[in-house]
């Protein structure tokens, strides 16, 4: 959609200048103006006496005691006001300004949702309905006796047409707006909240015992390497442990035998691992 005009807006004071409102006759000469021939003067007449409307809804979404007005909350509620314009047809039989104020409010939902937190979340109608009644509907909610806390969540999640085990997310997106977790985690000098958070990836349980086992395989397996003829480990090593491992024919060069001297030496220091693993109280031959 091509926006090409935005009216500028009227301050508190001059609210006695603003354009006067439009009868039904004038409204839908100029609604057909625009729609029918694409008469930019004759849409900013139209959206330029609506005005009033524009000031009164974005001043309830603002929701501030300053005597200022928010403008980028005023801007979106004009850029409502411009979309309604271009989607209003007055052959329906109603007036701009109930079709107007829908796209205002729409327009400043989604940007009040879109700014709420750096974390994205859905835009659907549930998710707005949600993120503007959440608290009013917990807060207004009576009481009934004898109830659980999954009882009244039943009923909030109800008013608001989501299931009762999205209600506490929602309650957790829409409980506050972001903060720092670069800030201190007390009024006290110390770490950043940031520093305090458990690493979801980190089991230090597990790190612990990962290597309490590995160290524990180690010596096992050094111990039991031990007990070969230095020949056979060293063949062992280098064609089972080392990475990448020797060919045979390179250690037969090396130790001056065959390649089939090599495979047979091999295979005999295996098997002397392997009957020596089996006085372990745990067996471990399937490391080879």
């Amino acid at each position: 959609m091509t926006i090409p005009y935005i009216p500028s807006a009227p301050t508190r004071q001059s609210y006695g200048k603003r354009e006067g409102f439009l009868t039904e006759d004038e409204e839908v000469r100029l609604a057909r103006a625009w729609r029918d021939t694409g008469d930019v003067a004759a849409r900013n007449r139209l959206v330029t006496a609506y005005h009033p409307l524009v000031m009164s809804i974005a001043r309830r979404f603002t929701k501030t005691r300053s005597l200022q007005d928010d403008p980028d909350m005023l801007q979106h509620a004009y850029i409502g006001l411009l979309k309604a314009a271009d989607g209003f047809d007055p052959e329906r039989g109603f007036r701009f300004s109930t079709y107007a104020a829908w796209w205002v409010r729409a327009e400043l939902q989604d940007y009040r949702m879109s700014n709420w937190s750096l974390v994205k979340r859905g835009r659907s109608a549930k998710a707005r309905k949600a993120f503007f009644n959440l608290a009013r509907i917990e807060e207004t909610l009576e009481s009934v006796p004898g109830e659980t806390a999954a009882d009244r969540d039943q009923r909030v999640a109800e008013k608001l047409g989501v299931k009762p085990a999205d209600l506490n997310a929602m309650r957790q997106q829409f409980s506050g707006q972001d903060s720092s977790l670069n800030r201190p985690a007390s009024d006290e000098e110390g770490d950043d909240i940031i520093n305090l958070l458990p690493d979801p990836d980190c089991d230090v349980e597990q790190d612990v015992a990962t290597r309490h086992d590995l160290d524990v395989f180690r010596r096992t397996v050094s111990r039991h390497f031990g007990r070969l003829p230095d020949r056979e480990r060293e063949i062992v090593i280098a064609t089972v442990v080392q990475d990448p491992p020797m060919t045979l024919n390179q250690l037969g060069k090396i130790h001056g035998i065959s390649r089939e001297r090599v495979r047979q030496l091999r295979e005999r220091g295996l098997e002397r691992l392997r009957s020596s693993l089996k006085t372990e109280p745990e067996p471990m031959e399937a490391a080879f």
